[in-house]
């Protein structure tokens, strides 16, 4: 084969692999898109606005049921959109971006079709499980595409301190189930309170110490090792902590404006703290990926092979 004929093949190649880069994030965008419509429409539906849907929830749940859908209405729908608008534009950020919203609700779709304890068959049901297989693929499907290339560089020393950070995040998440844990032991039964929605609460429960802790500590190990995979786990971390928190706090607020029985001024206030201080962080973890400060250029082929080992 001569260098004529060489050029032409690797150019063939090359092309190839643009254009099914080109129709995965294609695809990826388009169903970013649906998942914003899909959770606007759900929101609209529900409670917070129109109150067609009807859940059979206790007082307090209903109460936090409409701080939930005002931030999914007004964070994580745009998010979702502004993610398929730089997947379209094959920006750096896109499946850094997508990951946070998606799991967020896979996340909160879970508890929609499992914490109601319907004795019927609802027809809101194709919903909400449409809305978490989208917020689940999309999930996986961001992870698998985010290109540890084009991510800014960290200094192990940057690693080491993010490692630690999410440590403390996954002991912030486990803390409040201290007191349960140690009941458990006990045997003593739930509170009143969550008596009134059990599936509701040990859903809740599964997700957190069962999914998102061990997720946030193999993420630690992994920036605190030096793993390959360490830099995306860091931005799929914060990226759910970014929009998980703010909805807990929209929570408590709407508890307390409602007049709930179970609502705390002192506890809805110190969310909405943390619930800042994750923000916060999120965006200094995602800022670099904007300004593009230590974004490297796309590596040639074969350049820079260490960095797609792994993960």
């Amino acid at each position: 084969m001569d260098a004529l004929t060489r050029a032409h093949s690797r150019t063939d190649h090359e092309r190839v692999i643009r254009i099914d880069r080109d129709q995965r994030r294609g695809w990826l965008a388009g169903s970013l898109f649906a998942l914003g419509a899909g959770l606007i429409a759900n929101s609209l539906l529900g409670p917070l606005v129109a109150d067609v849907i009807s859940y059979p929830f206790s007082e307090s749940v209903w109460n936090q049921t409409i701080g939930l859908e005002a931030v999914t209405l007004l964070l994580v729908a745009p998010l979702c959109i502004f993610a398929g608008i730089l997947m379209v534009r094959g920006h750096p950020a896109a499946s850094p971006v997508a990951f946070g919203p998606a799991a967020y609700t896979a996340y909160m779709m879970l508890q929609y079709v499992i914490g109601p304890e319907y004795d019927h068959y609802p027809g809101v049901l194709p919903l909400h499980l449409a809305l978490f297989i989208l917020g689940a693929g999309i999930a996986v499907a961001a992870w698998g595409a985010i290109d540890r290339v084009r991510l800014p560089e960290l200094s192990r020393r940057s690693e080491r301190r993010y490692g630690i950070l999410l440590l403390a995040l996954a002991a912030f998440i486990v803390s409040p189930y201290l007191p349960a844990l140690f009941a458990g032991l006990q045997g003593e039964p739930l509170t009143a309170e969550f008596r009134a929605d059990v599936s509701m609460y040990w859903s809740i429960v599964l997700l957190d110490l069962g999914i998102v802790v061990p997720a946030t500590i193999a993420a630690a190990v992994a920036l605190i090792s030096g793993a390959p995979w360490g830099p995306k786990s860091l931005y799929a971390i914060f990226g759910w902590f970014a929009l998980v928190p703010p909805s807990v706090a929209a929570m408590g607020i709407a508890m307390v404006v409602n007049d709930d029985p179970n609502g705390s001024t002192r506890e809805a206030i110190v969310l909405t703290v943390a619930a800042a201080a994750f923000a916060g962080l999120a965006v200094w973890v995602y800022r670099p990926l904007f300004d593009g400060r230590g974004v490297p250029v796309p590596a040639r082929p074969g350049a820079d092979m260490r960095r797609h080992e792994g993960g």
